[in-house]
């Protein structure tokens, strides 16, 4: 009996196994595990990380401990995504027509008489003139990676690799390191495309530099300057101001504009948040972006749903105290440079976190390369997917004391009288969504943290 058992549990494996390879699902998602496993090890791209500021590609990054989520990988892939916008929002656009032709004739009619196809098709216009904006941020990132790497003489493989990452986006890469544009043919991936992520960062764009969201920047602004204005801050000290979470840019920005004499540290984990903030910094013109042309529900007019915002990029220009890493900030270091303040800057961050304790040990392991650590904070706690924990403003006071943090301000701001603040919110919407804020300014004391997380 126990030398027949090897055979009947092989038996009942093939049976399983014959069942599964008629059922769809699973044969995808074989085929995305075979695919993932292979290119770990088939893909140069994957072992190689994209060093910035300078878009280098090297090994490892040298202000981040570990760069698995910095790869030049990543970034091509994020490159893809931009370029395969207009397409797939088209398709998107395509599946509200074809809904269409499962009402009645007579319904059909009613809709042409309100003109709802010619809507459809302005958004398409939309998309296209959207996909204008991504291909000029597609080039300038392109650009820069070859003028960063082209040269590079310690890799030989890597010029004909940036010559294949180039050809995949519509590029030539010539030998004399130029690149010249030859197709607009996009070929779909394979694997799905987070397309919400696209959107999500093309409205930050807006959000981040253009007028028409200067509502919702100011309140933030304003409330970390007023701090970084706080006499507990020394301005005459060697400080650091490093901004995790930092979007497409414009808070780091405003800060180093604002404060010259203090090295102002951005660092983003999401590529196309990075590469958008990039742009913003280096374009030097004003673009036009519809951030809600995609945006059916709740729009009170055509105009309203595919109205245009200038994002004014005219004249800026990045300042000299400013970096933008692409990075983790968990694993953020400063490469051994001491600072005699480090002042840590989050703006609707800290509840982006799966663990809140990873974020605050982070912040606090700052002071390790500093005499003085203090946290300036200001944003909403309204958590994301799966966290481990969701603090009350109350518990999260109680625990910064816990820890060695002693408050100099904390405000809250809940009373729509008083000024609840948007965020990518179109406030000519039918449905608009506002935050309150969380805002304090706190300083550690190391040695009166009671709390070893180690």
């Amino acid at each position: 009996m126990a030398s027949s058992l090897p055979t009947i549990i092989f038996a009942c494996l093939a049976v399983l196994m014959s069942f599964l390879r008629r059922y769809k699902p699973f044969r995808n998602w074989a085929a995305s595990l075979m695919q993932h496993s292979l290119s770990d090890y088939l893909l140069p791209s994957k072992q190689l990380v994209v060093a910035t500021p300078d878009f280098k590609i090297c090994k490892t990054a040298p202000c981040f401990e570990t760069s698995e989520s910095t790869t030049l990988y990543e970034l091509t892939q994020c490159l893809a995504q931009l370029q395969e916008y207009s397409v797939r929002a088209q398709r998107q656009n395509a599946t509200i027509f074809n809904r269409t032709k499962e009402l009645d004739e007579i319904h059909i009619e009613q809709l042409r008489e309100l003109e709802y196809f010619s809507k459809i098709k302005e958004v398409n216009k939309c998309i296209e003139a959207n996909h204008s904006v991504l291909k000029a941020v597609i080039s300038h990132i392109l650009e820069k990676i070859v003028r960063a790497n082209f040269k590079n003489t310690e890799d030989e493989a890597l010029p004909d690799q940036l010559k294949t990452i180039c050809a995949e986006l519509g590029y030539t890469l010539n030998n004399d390191g130029s690149l010249k544009f030859v197709s607009e043919q996009v070929v779909l991936a394979a694997s799905p495309s987070n397309q919400n992520r696209v959107n999500e960062a093309i409205g930050h764009l807006c959000r981040d530099w253009s007028s028409g969201f200067l509502c919702e920047r100011e309140p933030l602004i304003e409330f970390i300057c007023k701090s970084l204005n706080h006499p507990s801050v020394d301005s005459g000290k060697r400080t650091l101001i490093v901004i995790p979470g930092a979007g497409a840019g414009q808070i780091p920005y405003s800060t180093a504009k604002k404060f010259p004499n203090f090295d102002v540290v951005s660092i983003e984990l999401s590529p196309l948040m990075y590469v958008f903030n990039e742009f913003a910094l280096d374009h030097g013109t004003d673009v036009g972006i519809r951030p809600f042309c995609q945006h059916y529900s709740g729009s009170s007019s055509v105009q309203s749903q595919t109205r245009k915002f200038n994002v004014q990029l005219t004249g800026i220009k990045r300042p000299s105290n400013l970096t933008v890493h692409w990075g983790n900030f968990l694993q953020y270091t400063t490469n051994g440079q001491k600072y005699d303040q480090v002042i840590v800057c989050t703006a609707f961050f800290i509840d982006t976190a799966e663990n809140l304790f990873e974020y605050i040990k982070a912040i606090e392991s700052l002071s390790d390369c500093c005499d003085e650590l203090q946290w300036i904070n200001i944003g909403p706690l309204k958590y994301e997917t799966r966290p481990l924990v969701q603090f009350t403003a109350d518990e999260l006071r109680q625990l910064r004391e816990l820890r060695g943090w002693r408050d100099i301000v904390e405000e809250r701001v809940t009373d729509y009288k008083s000024g609840l603040n948007g965020y990518m919110t179109d406030r000519e919407s039918l449905y608009q969504g506002y935050y309150g804020l969380l805002k304090f300014h706190t300083r550690f004391q190391k040695e009166k943290n009671t709390i070893r997380d180690d």
